[in-house]
């Protein structure tokens, strides 16, 4: 039997499930196939839940059986310790996201949102920026950049972590644009 029949045969059976995800490797002659679902509460927005990934791998062997005890599920009953409310504390507008840009880490390094330690960063959220205004520096092969902002506006949040390497196109500030 081919790897393709054995995968039809296996999704005829997960049909009548509610896994999510599906992984099909094949190395070296054996071949895995790691079927993942998640529990009920992770769907509902505005809960959230600490149970894990319910994940089984299932080994194939010549001798597929056709009955559904292939796939056994586990059902995940959340308890109310696991629910948790999520508020917002910002005065931020949820709609505000959609006229933001992002500044964008030029090359890969270390973020530095001061020049020296100790010293005030560049820039913090809420400060009013200008293009060409140093934001941040980002150290590479013990090169120190500064990184200009590239928009005129208002810096919504700081994406980086002081002192954290950055990677290339990464963005480190959401800017509201002025208008």
């Amino acid at each position: 039997m081919s790897l393709t029949e054995k995968i039809k045969k296996i999704i005829k059976v997960i049909e009548k499930t509610s896994i999510e995800e599906i992984e099909v490797s094949s190395f070296w002659g054996a071949q895995k196939i790691r079927l993942s679902k998640k529990s009920e509460s992770s769907k509902v927005v505005v809960q959230q839940s600490s149970q894990p990934v319910v994940e089984k791998e299932v080994v194939l062997n010549e001798d597929i059986k056709k009955d559904e005890s292939l796939v056994k599920e586990k059902q995940v009953e959340p308890s109310n310790d696991d629910i948790v409310e999520i508020t917002s504390d910002s005065t931020t507008n949820l709609n505000i996201e959609e006229h933001l840009e992002y500044q964008k880490a030029p090359l890969v390094g270390t973020f530095y949102a001061a020049s020296k330690p100790g010293e005030p960063p560049f820039i913090k959220v809420g400060d009013k920026v200008s293009k060409g205004q140093t934001l941040c520096i980002i150290e590479a092969m013990k090169i120190f950049n500064e990184i200009e902002s590239d928009f005129n506006g208002t810096i919504v949040e700081v994406l980086a972590e002081d002192s954290n390497p950055v990677e290339f196109n990464q963005s480190i500030f959401s800017i509201k644009p002025n208008e």
